[in-house]
Order: structure tokens, then C-alpha cells, then sequence
């Protein structure tokens, strides 16, 4: 059964846990070993470059996922979202190393207007890579990412007759205010025909268009009438205002377990829900006037922000708003209704209402709650939620009894 894709834009995209070897290292010498690995493509959805795996030479299949792209069947731009590399460049060969498995390293030659994301391997000496093994990207569908510090292997101490390093692309970060087109982690890598870190240009990564999409919550406050008196905790004229679906690397790391036992559907989606919350009800059918005290937590509690953070990978908070993870991405820009952001919302803190109830009347006190929740895309079932009273413009509703 093929995996669930989702559209970006152009772009078609989907998740695999299935991979095919390409080449390792076994027996050359090298200080690091290194293992490549091709994932498997989709139909016309395939990868943007091979995966190198650090560290070892065991299996990856079912045990970490990659990306796969191709162009959104249901749009037709004058120019395709992804176009195949007219070629391949040698970048580095294993001659003279000993190890176990002969191997080439290439770097794709893209088109006019489109962007090469990560080389690939070959075994054996003979032949250069299908130019149907990948995609290379629309140039407008591509952003700079960066390198770690180290590289992920290199091949000293191999006795190779050449040096060769190897270097995972990341994806960059993104401010607090967030972008409508954010980077994803592809599992590529740039090789080097020596052990320099490349320089910051040549990390490219695939940006995935997620415009905004938010509803300004403008319904007015609820009447209160005598017939129909709401109930503390009642929840009046819900609204979801956003939402935004993402690959499972935006929240986990690409070898977290329960994402690949449903690797099926790899999208996770957030929302943000909101409606107005009875906060509390007093009656007075006595021959007296009284007041009473509500008291109400504002904003994101530790406890909230520690649990969303551990089960589904989204940290909330005032400093970021609403932050993904496993890498530095926030959804500011899709979960806010204007340019600027605003995160005050999310901001801990307490206050004490004083309620007047008039003699022969009921005054009911409302507040706008706010729901942030975590499913798999088309799924019914909540992977985690979160509520909060979303800022101190309270409201009341009165009713002569």
C-alpha cells in the first residue's frame, strides 16, 4: 500500500522507511565508516539525494524514514516543481583505499532554474547514476540550510589515493515570526573532495509552502436569557482559525518509532481551536445584591508546555509561540492573524475576577479558550491537546430571572 502524500504548493510530497544499499566502507581503513543508502522512491515521487548513514554498517530499513517529492498532479506550471539533473560529476572514488566495496560518490548536474539538493553514491566503478534516481528542485522551492560542525564521515586513514568528506545538510532556522515556506530535513549530504567544511551556500534545502490560512475570531459574546442559562465549563461557538501539515521530521527524529510503525500516513497535523468558555455562573434569585470572586490562569503552563513538548514535539511558549522540536521552525506566521507576532497569549499568569450579581438576576462570566491539537492528517484520534484561556478580555452576560 503506497504511503499518504500531501500537497505543498507544485509540490507532492510523502515519507518512506524502505531503502536501497548503495554502498559502505567495510574494510578500508577509514577511521568513521560510513553506510549510503538510496530511499526508495513512490511512483513518481523519489528522493532528493542519498542518505549517509554515520557510524556503522547496519540495516536502516524500517528503522529511520526520508522524503520523497514530486510535482502536485493537480497544478500545472508553466515550469514543473521538480525536473531530472542532465548529469552527474565524479566527486570522489574509493581507488586504493582496500575496502570490501568498490564506490563513487557524484554530485548532480541540474537544469536551468533548478537546485541539486544532495549527491549520491554508485557501487562499482562502470557505471554513473540513472538520472531518474532523483529529483532535482524548482529554484523558487529552494532556501540555504547549513552544515554541522563535523562532518558526518570522512575517508582519513583509508589510504584512498584522493580525500573525500561527507556533510549533512540541516535545515536553517526560522525567526520567532515564523515564514510561509518552511525548510524540511531531506537526509541529504554534500561531498567534498577534501576534509574542508563547504561553505554555507552549497547547503540547500526544500522549502515547503504552508501559506497563511487564520479566521480572526469575531463572534459576538453569547446572550444570556432566562430559559437558557449555560453551564459552568460550556463551550459556545467553536471555530477552528488554523491549521498546518507537516512530515513527521518537523516534530521527531526521523528514526522515532511510532512515526515509522505508520509510516503509512507520516503527517502530523496542528490546529488551533477557539470559542468562547463559561468560566463561571451565579443566580440570585434572593431579594439581595452580592459579589463574588472567580479566580483564572491565563496563558501556558509548565506542566502543558512540558507535556505537548514530550508526546508531539510542539513546544509552546511566550518566548517562541509555537515551535516544532526537531528542528528550529515555528508556525507564528500561520497561527497569527496579522504580520506581526504577538505571543503575550501564552504567558503564565493569574488573576482574580470580583463578580457583581445584581437581586433576580444571573451573571455569567466568559473568557476565549484556545485548543491546540496534535493528529495524524485525516485521522479522528487526538494525539494531544492543549487548553488555555487565551487572554484577560473577559466578558459578562447578565439576565433578569
Amino acid at each position: 500500500m503506497a504511503n499518504k502524500t500531501f500537497d505543498y504548493g507544485d509540490l507532492r510530497i510523502t515519507m518512506t522507511s524502505g531503502y536501497r544499499w548503495v554502498w559502505d566502507d567495510t574494510g578500508s581503513g577509514a577511521r568513521r565508516s560510513v553506510c549510503l543508502w538510496t530511499p526508495n522512491a513512490q511512483g513518481d515521487l523519489c528522493p532528493v539525494g542519498d542518505y549517509a548513514a554515520p557510524e556503522g554498517y547496519w540495516e536502516i530499513n524500517g528503522h529511520r524514514a526520508s522524503l520523497l517529492v514530486g510535482q502536485n498532479p493537480n497544478t500545472a506550471p508553466k515550469k514543473p516543481a521538480v525536473a531530472r539533473p542532465t548529469g552527474y560529476t565524479k566527486v570522489w572514488g574509493d581507488w586504493g583505499s582496500g575496502g570490501k566495496h568498490d564506490g563513487i560518490i557524484w554530485h548532480p548536474t541540474a537544469p536551468a532554474g533548478y537546485v541539486a539538493l544532495g549527491d549520491v553514491g554508485t557501487y562499482g566503478y562502470d557505471t554513473k547514476p540513472d538520472v531518474n534516481r532523483i529529483w532535482c528542485v524548482r529554484e523558487d522551492l529552494v532556501g540555504y540550510g547549513k552544515f554541522l560542525a563535523t562532518s558526518t564521515w570522512d575517508d582519513g586513514g583509508s589510504g584512498a589515493g584522493s580525500d573525500c568528506s561527507l556533510w549533512a545538510v540541516q535545515p536553517g532556522d526560522v525567526g520567532v515570526d515564523g515564514a510561509e515556506r518552511l525548510p524540511v530535513l531531506a537526509d541529504t549530504f554534500v561531498a567534498r573532495s577534501n576534509y574542508a567544511r563547504p561553505g554555507g551556500d552549497q547547503a540547500r534545502v526544500l522549502l515547503l509552502p504552508v501559506p497563511k490560512k487564520y479566521d480572526e475570531y469575531d463572534v459576538a459574546v453569547p446572550k444570556v436569557e432566562a430559559r437558557h442559562i449555560p453551564s459552568r465549563g460550556d463551550q459556545i461557538q467553536s471555530t477552528e482559525q488554523c491549521k498546518a501539515t507537516l512530515p513527521f521530521h518537523f516534530f521527531f527524529p526521523p528514526n522515532h518509532q511510532d512515526s515509522l510503525d505508520n509510516i503509512h500516513n507520516p503527517f502530523l497535523t496542528v490546529s488551533r481551536t477557539i470559542a468562547w468558555y463559561v468560566e463561571g455562573v451565579w443566580v440570585n434569585d434572593g431579594e439581595g445584591d452580592y459579589s463574588r470572586q472567580q479566580r483564572i490562569l491565563y496563558g501556558v503552563s509548565k506542566e502543558q508546555r512540558e507535556e505537548m513538548t514530550h508526546t508531539v514535539g510542539v513546544e509552546i511558549s511566550a518566548t517562541y509561540g509555537i515551535k516544532l522540536s526537531s528542528v528550529s521552525v515555528t508556525l507564528n506566521y500561520q497561527f497569527t492573524h496579522t504580520s506581526s507576532t504577538s505571543l503575550t497569549e501564552y504567558s503564565e499568569r493569574e488573576v482574580t475576577e470580583t463578580i457583581n450579581v445584581p437581586k433576580h438576576s444571573a451573571s455569567v462570566l466568559f473568557t476565549k479558550h484556545v485548543w491546540i491539537k496534535v493528529y495524524r492528517l485525516d485521522s479522528p484520534v487526538v494525539l494531544q491537546q492543549m487548553e488555555m484561556t487565551a487572554n484577560d478580555d473577559f466578558r459578562m452576560g447578565s439576565c433578569t430571572l
